[in-house]
């Protein structure tokens, strides 16, 4: 699963503001990935498929654009939903800073690809390209009325007519959902998952692969004990702070040294088998969670097929 996170700083705090779900193959897509394949993972077969999230996205841009025309925001008329835009970013120089994290279960086991990582060190490709696509820009009361995120003494009220809850996009969803926001439900998918990376990494095997990986690297010239520390990269904090206090074209993008440590961390992953490795463990616990939770994610997938469903009835009256 690929999630686009945007998130909102101000001051000492942090919050989550949004959640556009754009999942990689799914188990539940018409042609299943054999159990050998690094991607495959028992959970998926109750996840969104690439599919039902882009009917999913339409459809809640196309109800979207509709509550912010009532709004008196007649210039989103030509608003193309398809594909779904990407989820709205606060403008600049509104007092908060938004920053978009995108997680991606591609990376689920870390690099892989040694060419990959020396053009894009530890970020996904898709968020990359994305870094250096133009995106729309969206004004401050739009912004408002189509998330609700609301900050400080913003206003509530747009052109003399309230904002609904969460905004345009918020209704949307809950029309879409049965009246009921996803990001109030607990994603058993997401939740199992995440449990399922942190027993697997407790595992002897996996650890076992650690190791193996590590030594891989010292020869390298690297002192990570694990992959995480590689990618979490505490030793090239201090050139990435200066690339971004640079304020060049690339002042967001990956320093010379993440790209030179992401490939040698694919690499090593590529000498010691280490995705094998992890996959068969991460797999055989992640079998175990879907069958002490099955009833709980055959809910969560009827829930979906059910919103995709409205979704289409909503496209199919436009």
């Amino acid at each position: 699963m690929r999630r686009s996170l945007p998130l909102v700083l101000l001051a000492a705090c942090l919050a989550l503001t949004a959640c556009g779900v754009g999942p990689g193959p799914r188990a539940a897509d018409p042609r299943p990935l054999p159990s050998g394949d690094p991607r495959y993972r028992p959970l998926d077969a109750y996840d969104t498929t690439d599919a039902e999230a882009a009917v999913l996205g339409e459809a809640r841009w196309t109800l979207a654009k509709e509550c912010m025309r009532g709004l008196g925001f007649d210039s989103l008329r030509e608003l193309k939903v398809r594909p779904a835009p990407p989820w709205p970013h606060r403008p600049a120089g509104t007092g908060v800073l938004t920053l978009e994290v995108v997680v991606s279960d591609e990376f689920r086991y870390g690099v892989q690809d040694p060419e990959q990582a020396a053009a894009h060190g530890y970020r996904p490709p898709a968020a990359e390209d994305a870094r250096h696509r133009p995106r729309r820009q969206w004004t401050l009361p739009e912004y408002l009325a189509l998330t609700g995120d609301f900050v400080g003494d913003d206003p509530r009220t747009v052109h003399g007519r309230p904002i609904p809850a969460r905004g345009c996009l918020g209704q949307a969803e809950r029309r879409l959902h049965g009246g009921v926001d996803p990001r109030d439900r607990t994603d058993p998918v997401r939740t199992l998952s995440d449990q399922a990376l942190r027993e697997a990494r407790r595992d002897p095997a996996w650890k076992s692969a650690d190791r193996a990986w590590s030594a891989c690297m010292r020869a390298a010239g690297y002192g990570y004990a694990t992959p995480q520390d590689a990618q979490e990269g505490r030793d090239r904090r201090e050139a990435e702070l200066k690339q971004r206090l640079s304020g060049g074209p690339d002042a967001d993008g990956p320093t010379g040294q993440e790209k030179r440590a992401a490939t040698a961390d694919a690499r090593c992953k590529q000498r010691t088998g280490y995705v094998r490795a992890v996959h068969a463990v991460d797999v055989r616990v992640q079998t175990r969670l879907v069958a002490g939770h099955r009833g709980e994610l055959e809910r969560q997938r009827a829930r979906v097929r059910e919103a995709v469903r409205t979704a289409r009835a909503v496209l199919e009256s436009r």
